[in-house]
């Protein structure tokens, strides 16, 4: 796959702030095209493309300096003041005529996640988001049937907003691209690229690709420059680095290299040491934890990676590997006690590789341990782990109840952050992102469609930011006894809360803003299509359902939306396990 970007326009928009407008920076030493080149490498995109026009030499200079080693071709329009990108992209056709590929204008600022998910369709799609007025000046798609067939910058019926962010597959790119070529070799040529698009939208599809509020806007004035300096100091890509695709491995010794690492500690779930060998060199080995860990793990971690004297941390596995990393990355013990207190700066970089798309715990700043047997929540900013490898290839063994379980615990918690209390705009987005990419991917993902299995690592970190934000409900508050009793996976144990907790928000009138009880009915039907709705198997004692009540974290039912009280709490646990309720052990 290849990928494009037009920056042979004036900017004139922007005044003088730039001699190019891509070269216009968002934060200290991080211009436009810098967020854009970064993104797409993570992603995977190797061969990059760019259309030059106005101060063509200073953008030259600026890609050998920054970029020497990349393979990033330019191709200039010499007539750029004469002609708009629709005939940038007619000069570059030799070089991008034989692959799929990915268009984008300069000026875009996007979260990398949105990118992922271009890269990552089998389909031919424009990047839309129904949630965001239509602007006055800029693109517009109209969408009829599912399929974008107009784009441009008047408004018209079936509008919805827009931006120049495009994958096209081969068969379909060279059916527009020939359509260009036709536009430039009768001198229509001071026109958009998406003209020519509107001409032939009949002759194959391209779907919309709605981001629901994730960020992807386009920079054309200083106001718009103002904004997006704000918006991207706040972007996930800021806190952490992240890499999507397959095949990630050398990513590992690349970051390695980076930070000139001599020994790091590499802690990884017990099923996956087949793959450590190959991944680390020099390194020093962790595993040594159950799979809820407690603090005496962390503190055993801690142990070895001073002893040893370490100097990264490399977490590969499920969310417990993750939260013991953060723990070692962030606890002390010396003199404060069983619970460990934070340190004021982090032990060491990090790196997560999840091996589950489920917990989303790669893109949380919170790590679940334990103490004696009763759950800790640990929350600093620093947890979030430094880098993340999103790579289908790690889940690629999940046997098939892992699966299900880790699913469905990156859907609840996409459920549950929308109706908790502390939810936010930002964190709906992401909500309704990770549900939507769910839903879509199910079925490929169970019959081990890897591009399925990518998308679904992409739901569960979503489902984590989500949750980073907005925090988890009744449901999970629920789940970590039935976990400790009766030995049900996480996730399958959070969905079996689920139903039930969510029936009672029907039940008290309580319809969140981007819920309703179609969407009930919805997972009710997809988790019995799963198999895993049924939690009447465990015969529980009278003392367990009173222990199961009684261990309801108070904190995580404060971000509940109704209240609840032990009774219905009691009642709600008999639903799940299918008992007559129990009110006395």
């Amino acid at each position: 796959m290849k990928a494009l970007i037009f920056n042979s326009g004036t900017g004139s928009r922007m005044g003088d702030m730039a001699p190019c407008k891509c070269l216009v920076e968002v934060a200290a030493g991080v211009t436009i095209l810098d967020t854009q080149i970064q993104a797409l490498l993570n992603c995977g995109i190797q061969n990059l493309y760019m259309t030059t026009g106005h101060n063509a030499d200073v953008l030259s200079s600026y890609i050998g300096e920054h970029y020497p080693n990349e393979q990033i071709t330019l191709i200039h329009n010499s007539v750029f003041d004469q002609t708009n990108y629709i005939y940038s992209i007619h000069l570059a056709r030799d070089f991008i005529y034989d692959d799929d590929i990915i268009l984008l204008h300069g000026d875009l600022i996007f979260e990398q996640n949105v990118l992922h998910d271009v890269i990552s369709s089998d389909k031919s799609v424009m990047v839309i988001d129904t949630t965001m007025p239509l602007p006055e000046k800029d693109f517009k798609a109209v969408v009829k049937n599912g399929l974008i067939k107009h784009v441009g910058v008047e408004q018209l019926t079936d509008s919805v907003y827009a931006q120049p962010l495009y994958k096209l597959l081969h068969r379909d790119w060279v059916l527009w691209l020939d359509e260009i070529d036709r536009f430039c070799s009768i001198g229509n040529t001071n026109v958009y690229a998406e003209n020519a698009f509107n001409n032939i939208s009949n002759t194959f599809n391209l779907y919309p690709l709605d981001v629901t509020g994730r960020k992807c806007f386009e920079i054309d004035t200083p106001d718009d420059l103002a904004t997006g300096i704000e918006v991207y100091q706040n972007m996930p890509d800021r806190q952490q680095t992240t890499y999507f695709g397959y095949g990630s491995f050398g990513k590992i010794h690349e970051i390695l290299s980076k930070y000139s690492i001599f020994k790091p500690l590499v802690i990884y779930d017990n099923s996956l040491a087949y793959l450590i060998n190959e991944l680390v060199f020099n390194k020093i080995t962790f595993n040594n934890f159950a799979s809820n860990p407690d603090i005496n793990d962390v503190m055993k971690g801690i142990e070895l990676f001073e002893k040893e004297q370490c100097d990264f941390i490399i977490s590969i596995g499920g969310g417990s590997a993750i939260d013991v990393a953060k723990g070692v990355k962030m606890l002390d013990f010396s003199g404060s006690g069983k619970a460990g207190k934070l340190r004021e700066a982090p032990r060491a970089t990090s790196l997560a590789i999840p091996t589950t798309a489920g917990t989303g715990s790669e893109s949380t700043c919170f790590a679940v341990l334990y103490r004696d047997g009763e759950k800790l929540s640990v929350e600093h900013p620093n947890l979030l782990p430094d880098h993340v490898i999103l790579d289908a290839d790690f889940i690629s063994t999940l046997p098939l109840y892992h699966k299900k379980s880790a699913l469905l615990d990156a859907l609840c918690q996409a459920i549950e952050s929308l109706w908790a209390k502390g939810k936010t705009k930002e964190s709906i987005t992401y909500a309704l992102s990770a549900i939507n990419i769910i839903y879509e991917n199910a079925d490929g993902y169970m019959n081990n469609d890897q591009r399925c299995a990518q998308r679904m690592l992409q739901a569960a970190n979503l489902a984590g930011k989500a949750i980073n934000i907005g925090k988890t409900t009744a449901a999970h508050a629920m789940s970590y006894k039935l976990t400790n009793l009766f030995g049900i996976a996480h996730g399958h144990a959070v969905a079996l809360c689920l139903v039930p907790v969510w029936n009672h928000l029907i039940k008290s009138d309580f319809t969140p803003e981007n819920l309703c009880t179609e969407d009930y009915e919805k997972f009710l039907k997809f988790f019995i299509k799963l198999g895993m709705d049924n939690g009447g198997e465990i015969s529980p004692s009278p003392c367990q359902l009173q222990e199961l009540t009684e261990s309801v974290n108070v904190q995580r039912l404060g971000n509940h939306p109704v209240e609840l009280s032990k009774n219905e709490l009691n009642a709600l646990y008999s639903e799940i396990l299918g008992v007559v309720k129990i009110n006395e052990c």
